[in-house]
């Protein structure tokens, strides 16, 4: 039997954390067969469960949080099974008394959400590249190439680790070297959920590259999660050290993009801009209004434009993501609910980061009008002396 069952129900569920090895091949079986959505892998991510299906056959990642169980990205199964999973999910969340909320669900399901009941609203838009087609040359790209040539200048060279082959204990040292130190500079704990973790130590199908100077200094990592069967690629972590040379994340994108070509792999993505566009439509429900009042005000929190315009330097395809929840009316509980899984030390730590960034803003303020009073002070001064004169 697979993980525990449900006291009132046969659902069969598993903790990533605690899985045993065959629930573990379970559900990585099911990745490698079925995983479309670009962040199907983040399953694997000790902070998920599974909760498993037989007839159809697949998986649903999720987390829990008070009356909300949220779920990350779509369920993973066999395209035409799609409806019947999402029934079965509905029939877990009325056996555990939950409200169910999906967070990067992808346009092509759309449909059948809402056919099952399920209420969808944009949450923002997927970086994807043909990467067969994909190239830095042309003028959407020219500040991504101008970068580019600066790193390979310096001598940057990018190069793969496989820690499945053999552990090298100085690139996993700079490894998390570079992630702590990234950490400290965020206004915000760590995020998880819906972006991944090294992994080292149970890396399955990742791939790691990394940008290094003459010295052997690493300068930037990457980290990569298949989907699509291998042949989609999404670079689910990107870092780079304080003070590295200018264009490491574009030295790493264009190797990286030119060795995903010669396996003939045929998509790549860059992750989602969270709340870009939620407001484009004929006509935008209030939560995604309220999306777009984020991400036009809200980037000392997490910044939303600076990762906007970070993936669109490399000319993407922008594609449309989706926040999906059932019952179909998002309620302010479930939107906290939400949030909480996303950041390692919950909803809490966003009105933390709220409240410093009224802070900032109204110390900026009065900065702002003692400078405009020192300027008015002068020019009555001035116009003083010119009297005088």
């Amino acid at each position: 039997m697979y993980g525990i069952e449900s006291p009132r129900n046969r659902y069969k569920t598993a903790s990533a954390a605690s899985a045993s090895t065959e629930e573990w091949n379970r559900a990585l079986s099911y990745l490698r067969r079925y995983a479309e959505n670009s962040l199907a892998y983040l399953s694997l991510e000790p902070d998920k469960e599974w909760l498993f299906s037989e007839e159809p056959e697949g998986m649903i990642s999720f987390a829990r949080s008070g009356n909300t169980i949220v779920v990350c990205g779509d369920p993973v199964c066999a395209d035409e099974d799609f409806p019947e999973m999402l029934r079965v999910l509905r029939s877990f969340a009325a056996a555990e008394r939950k409200h169910l909320v999906f967070l990067m669900t992808e346009e092509t399901h759309v449909a059948e959400y809402q056919a099952e009941g399920f209420g969808c609203f944009k949450s923002g838009e997927e970086a994807v590249f043909d990467v067969q087609s994909w190239s830095m040359r042309g003028g959407k790209c020219a500040k991504a190439r101008s970068s580019w040539h600066t790193a390979v200048n310096y001598g940057l060279s990018v190069q793969e680790y496989r820690p499945q082959e053999k552990r090298d204990a100085e690139i996993e040292r700079q490894f998390h070297e570079i992630t702590d130190a990234w950490l400290e500079e965020k206004h915000t704990a760590r995020l998880q959920f819906a972006v991944g973790s090294l992994m080292l130590d149970h890396p399955c199908d990742k791939r790691y590259f990394y940008a290094s100077d003459a010295e052997g200094t690493i300068q930037g990592i990457n980290v990569l999660n298949p989907y699509l069967g291998g042949k989609g690629w999404i670079v689910d972590i990107m870092r780079r050290r304080e003070g590295c040379p200018h264009g490491v994340m574009e030295l790493l994108f264009h190797d990286i993009m030119e060795i995903l070509k010669a396996e003939g792999v045929s998509q790549a993505s860059l992750g989602v801009a969270p709340f870009f566009n939620t407001n484009d439509g004929d006509h935008p429900r209030l939560i995604e209004k309220a999306e777009h009042y984020i991400y036009e005000n809200m980037n000392y929190i997490y910044g939303f434009k600076p990762l906007h315009a970070a993936k669109d330097k490399f000319n993407p395809q922008w594609k449309n993501i989706y926040v999906v929840c059932y019952p179909k009316h998002m309620s302010f509980w479930m939107e906290e609910a939400a949030f909480a899984v996303l950041d390692s030390q919950g909803f809490s730590d966003y009105v933390h980061a709220f409240l410093e960034m009224r802070k900032v803003q109204h110390e900026e303020k009065v900065d702002r009008k003692k400078e405009q009073r020192r300027e008015k002070v002068d020019r009555k001064k001035e116009q003083h002396e010119e009297k005088a004169e």
